[in-house]
């Protein structure tokens, strides 16, 4: 061997050389945008050591090959490592005829701190460039019983601010083991993914970890505290890296095993190394050991939310995050599990379509922790807009319920068998919706109304709804006449109307089909994806409350919100629900320039100038990025974005959502120039998306903290400025 490497010998001249991994790997130049392999499709020979191993959800197994530190191509563009997939295999073949094969049979047990030469196939799966063990048979076993940490080369995480730059830096280190300092800080909260999970962090000594307080996080471009804060759109956050589940699986040989559950703020307490594994478009790192954490700053203290003070009150907006019960409604085919299906228009969807809890307790222990929420962090807003609530109403309030009657899954009284009007116990409200009020009062909270029109469900049978202290405020009456919630509403946007629009009720979904040249261009996915035909998969509803203070009345509109998902697809049809939206908004302004509205929600896309393209960057074709999706709300609404008061007043605190470890606002609150005097304080309840989401059979590492994955908003209002 030359430096390490077994040379093939001419009576070996047919078979495959023996190359470096990182000639499999390829060099990555500066400005490279290709991460293929240049041996893609070709059989080869390399040797390295097995320097960790790993194992996922499924039970699929297989290990990382990396060659010994002194035995590389010395090229650092280069990564020296590769992946072995091996499904559910512990062992290897060996190679017929092979020096493998006449010393320990035809088999090679995987085996950690094996030096291996190994014959494979090179392939890629989803871009992680790697051998699979249907193609890969072990030529030779060089040596045994190795610390693969002593003898191959392991690169402490250290990727540039660049978010190009990164996924290079990344793919020159694909496949080998990399070392997460010790000091480095967590940017969001855990997220799940089945019984997989990532964690997302950035150095200790990075400028952005160096802050402050509450400070010390990442921004998505285009706010004030991002790392390049003067540039509209920056380097995407480059210097963030993500550690995975797969070697803490491998270590505890257990599927079901999950990175710890971290919060944004905590600090990791000791270096910890893993191999770069390519999954889901990230490099992640995945750490053999899981990590052992240091609390940092607890983030629900981030500027939490106030409870109104004299002659107030607060409204809220909650993505309550698929709040879907434990009942089999008759009303849907695929509802459930053993559903037998159902057709919406012209596509087939499978059962069961929504989430279905594992149990009941399970469905109520998620409601419990809502409703701690809701009256610990929210402090029992007047108003509470909902969205991602089911919407099924087979069930009615039991009439023997009280707030002490511990009645559990009977506090509603429910009929499984019929279906539509013959069924005996709906009553017009959302079950999810009515079942959470009740659990709230039990608590001692507020006792809230649950309403909302169930014409504003999708597909999946989500909603949004209201929850409202009915001797605190109350619905108006409305009439045939009036111009949104009448039989003929006036709302200006120049499609046909959906049925429901002629309903006349308070509250009420408003929907229209989309333009034909947006149905010109709807396509399946991307861009120009759309979600059905009309303007909303999730209609927008209204309601309008009246406030009552010494005799006085006050109409308050609110205009609840479900966008399309996904800032970066389905633009053109979520560019479509910002301009109905603002087709509402102006109709109740047009015809009352005083009234107090405000429009909320999850709009699923970022306030300006926070865009998910950058000017001048291709959307598709020759359109080019902005694509400044809620401009009809910026110039048509009549109404101003609360968000732009919250990052005025405190900007480290102005976010909704974490995606990638990065902060961003999907959740917005917008009030009318009138209403806009009375409001007093805006905040965001940082109380789940900075934690960590729930593993199964997990308990929740911080109580009620992180059972959904949007932040709330609160908007408090000062009652005398109402008028």
């Amino acid at each position: 061997m030359i430096s390490g490497l077994a040379l093939t010998s001419q009576a070996q001249a047919q078979e495959p050389e023996l190359i470096h991994i990182g000639g499999v790997q390829g060099s990555i130049g500066d400005d490279e945008t290709d991460f293929s392999s240049p041996l893609a499709g070709e059989t080869v020979r390399v040797q390295g050591v097995v320097s960790q191993l790993y194992l996922d959800s499924s039970g699929n197994q297989g290990f990382f090959l990396q060659e010994r530190a002194d035995a590389t191509d010395g090229d650092p563009d280069s990564s020296d490592g590769i992946f072995v997939f091996n499904s559910s295999y512990d062992s290897l073949r060996t190679l017929y005829g092979s020096p493998a094969e006449e010393e320990i049979g035809s088999r090679w047990d995987v085996a950690l701190g094996d030096e291996i030469v190994l014959q494979a196939d090179v392939g890629s799966y989803y871009g992680n460039i790697q051998f699979s063990g249907g193609s890969a048979f072990v030529y030779d076993v060089v040596d045994t019983g190795l610390d693969p940490l002593e003898v191959v080369e392991t690169v402490e995480v250290s990727p540039p601010d660049d978010a190009d730059d990164s996924t290079r830096y990344f793919r020159r280190h694909l496949g080998m083991q990399m070392t997460v300092p010790a000091e480095s800080v967590v940017t969001a909260g855990r997220d799940v993914f089945g019984s997989d999970g990532e964690v997302w962090a950035m150095r200790g000594d990075h400028e952005v970890a160096q802050r402050d307080g509450y400070s010390q996080r990442a921004f998505r471009d285009a706010h004030p505290l991002d790392n390049v804060p003067e540039e509209t759109f920056d380097d995407g956050n480059g210097y963030l890296f993500v550690l995975g589940s797969f070697g803490v699986k491998a270590t505890e040989d257990d599927p079901e095993a999950v990175i710890a559950p971290a919060k944004t703020y905590d600090v990791i307490g000791e270096a910890t190394t893993g191999g770069v594994y390519y999954t889901f478009g990230k490099y992640t790192v995945n750490v053999a050991e899981n990590l052992e954490l240091e609390a940092g700053l607890e983030p629900a203290g981030n500027h939490p939310v106030e409870p109104p003070g004299r002659g107030e009150i607060s409204v809220a907006s909650y993505n309550i995050e698929n709040l879907y019960d434990f009942r089999d409604s008759p009303d849907s085919g695929c509802d459930f599990e053993g559903n037998e299906g159902c057709v919406e228009e012209d596509d087939q969807v499978t059962p069961p379509f929504n989430y279905v809890p594992a149990s009941y307790e399970a469905y109520e222990t998620r409601m419990l922790r809502e409703a701690e929420q809701i009256i610990d962090d929210l402090h029992g807003p007047e108003i509470l807009m909902t969205q991602e609530g089911e919407a099924q109403d087979v069930c009615s309030v039991n009439p023997e319920w009280t707030t002490d009657s511990d009645l559990g899954a009977d506090r509603l009284v429910c009929d499984l068998e019929n279906a539509g009007a013959d069924n005996e116990q709906r009553d017009g409200v959302p079950d999810s919706l009515q079942e959470l009020a009740l659990i709230i009062a039990e608590l001692g909270g507020p006792e809230y109304t649950a309403v909302g029109d169930l014409d504003s469900s999708d597909t999946r049978g989500i909603m949004t709804g209201f929850l409202y202290q009915a001797d605190r405020v109350s619905l108006a009456e409305v009439d045939a006449d009036d111009p949104v919630f009448g039989g003929s509403p006036g709302v200006d946007y120049g499609t046909e109307a959906d049925e429901i629009n002629a309903d006349v009720e308070n509250p009420k979904a408003l929907n229209a089909s989309l333009p034909q040249d947006v149905l010109d261009r709807c396509t399946s996915s991307g861009v120009y994806a759309c979600d059905g035909h009309d303007v909303f998969s999730r209609p927008t509803q209204v309601a309008k409350f009246v406030v009552e203070k010494r005799g006085r009345d006050a109409e308050l509109y609110l205009i609840n919100n479900h966008f399309s998902s996904g800032p970066d697809g389905r633009v053109l049809h979520r560019t479509e629900q910002a301009a109905y939206l603002a087709a509402v908004s102006s109709t109740i302004l047009r015809h009352d320039w005083r009234a107090n509205v405000l429009a909320g929600g999850d709009l699923n896309v970022y306030p300006r100038p926070d865009d998910p393209f950058a000017e001048g960057e291709t959307i598709a074709g020759d359109w080019t990025g902005p694509s400044d999706q809620l401009a009809a709300m910026y110039e048509d609404s009549g109404l101003c974005n609360l968000y732009d008061t919250a990052l005025w007043r405190q900007p480290e605190a102005a976010y909704s959502y974490t995606y990638q470890g990065q902060s961003q606002t999907l959740d917005q609150m917008w009030t009318s120039w009138w209403l806009d005097w009375a409001v007093t304080d805006v905040a965001t309840a940082h109380i789940n998306a900075d934690y960590p989401a729930d593993a199964p059979g997990e308990e929740p590492a911080y109580g009620a903290y992180g059972v959904s994955d949007h932040d709330p908003e609160v908007v408090t209002l000062n009652l005398r400025r109402l008028w």
